[in-house]
């Protein structure tokens, strides 16, 4: 009879399913890249119509951190995407010194 290794509580579970984790990071990253251009256009427009210089400053200034946003997001996702590598480590045999 083939016994099966019981499973780590880490290994199981919604929360550890990489692969969830990354489309969810992945969508956060899309819907702030949209927003980033919704308040560059709205900034942009507010300076060309001759509108509140502040208000126009401010939009830019919010598009500017969804744009960090995006560039943070991806870091993150890419340290989701990292694996565990359980590799042998290899010493040299120094007793014949």
């Amino acid at each position: 009879m083939i016994r099966q290794r019981p499973r780590r509580p880490d290994e199981t579970g919604f929360f550890n399913n990489r692969r969830i984790w990354k489309q969810a990071i992945y969508s956060l990253a899309f819907l702030s890249y949209l927003c980033s251009f919704l308040f560059f256009g709205i900034g942009t427009a507010a300076v060309l119509h001759g509108e509140a210089i502040e208000s126009a400053s401010l939009d830019m200034l919010v598009a500017i951190y969804f744009l960090l946003q995006v560039i943070f997001l991806f870091v993150l996702s890419w340290f989701v995407e990292r694996r565990r590598h359980n590799l042998p480590i290899h010493f040299p045999d120094r007793r014949g010194i």
